[in-house]
């Protein structure tokens, strides 16, 4: 106890003032004995608080390096948080990339597939083209097998190209042969046309002369059958003049009606035929008439 002989002096002739134990004045029974008691028990309460306080000081300095740990250690958290959030924010920064990244790509293969979609169809319509491409060369390997047949065949003319030659030589004499031949036919129908058309004028001419001399026969005939103004009837008895006989008018001597004749035009001429279907007095006239009017229409 290294307190008591420092504390002895501080208290000899003054009251002692301690908390819960001290009191003003001097302590009942005031002999020696008992004061000396009270101090002692004064003492040991004061070792008792000086232990307790160097304990506490003791717990106060271990606090106070545990607050300064927990206070480094919540530094060294918050550090840590910060890190942390900043990793998250680096983490998401980078997902958000990534994602950016998978968008992109998504997109691509979207537009790959719509792509794919087009290329598609150009491979469809490729292979149609490809098809029709096939049909076409089926089609010119068998026209180019006809136009080879037709090469031989035309290889073998070639090689009858003497013989063609020959004929054609021959051909080309034989019509010079009928050439000379028409023309001078030619010549001769011409000369036999002008001798028809002068026989044809000639026989329009007497018909026209016939058909006069027909119109003052009948002019006589009404004269001398007219109807006598003194009430008998006139007979001519001249045979040259031959009586009428029906409807169809006249007789001739051999017993055969006389026939009108009509004129049928035949270029600029006329050419008499008979109007029914009687026998013709002028049979060698109007028997001419066919065969002269178609050598005219030549």
């Amino acid at each position: 106890m290294s307190t008591r002989g420092t504390l002895q002096p501080l208290y000899n002739g003054r009251p002692v003032k301690a908390t819960g134990l001290m009191r003003h004045g001097q302590f009942p029974g005031s002999d020696s004995a008992v004061g000396h008691k009270s101090l002692e028990l004064l003492e040991d309460k004061l070792d008792v608080q000086t232990s307790d306080i160097e304990k506490l000081a003791r717990e106060n300095r271990k606090l106070a390096a545990a607050h300064v740990t927990l206070r480094q250690e919540l530094v060294a958290a918050e550090k840590e948080i910060q890190n942390a959030r900043a990793h998250i924010r680096s983490i998401q920064t980078e997902s958000d990339i990534q994602m950016r990244v998978l968008l992109d790509k998504i997109a691509k293969m979207e537009a790959n597939i719509e792509a794919g979609e087009g290329l598609k169809k150009d491979l469809q319509q490729a292979h149609k083209e490809a098809q029709a491409l096939v049909k076409d060369k089926q089609e010119l390997a068998f026209q180019i097998q006809q136009e080879t047949q037709e090469l031989h065949k035309t290889g073998s003319d070639v090689n009858n190209l003497p013989n063609l030659h020959a004929e054609l030589e021959d051909l080309r004499k034989e019509h010079q042969r009928l050439r000379v031949t028409f023309e001078h036919e030619k010549g001769m129908n011409v000369e036999q046309v002008e001798q028809m058309k002068a026989t044809e004028m000639n026989l329009i001419a007497l018909a026209r002369e016939v058909e006069r001399l027909r119109a003052e026969v009948l002019n006589v005939e009404k004269r001398a059958y007219a109807p006598s103004a003194y009430g008998g009837a006139y007979v001519n008895l001249d045979p040259s003049y031959p009586p009428r006989t029906g409807a169809n008018g006249y007789v001739d001597m051999y017993g055969r009606p006389y026939v009108a004749m009509a004129s049928v035009a035949s270029g600029d001429s006329q050419i008499p035929h008979p109007v029914d279907n009687g026998p013709v007095t002028t049979g060698t006239v109007a028997g001419m008439a066919a065969p002269i009017d178609s050598i005219a229409r030549r």
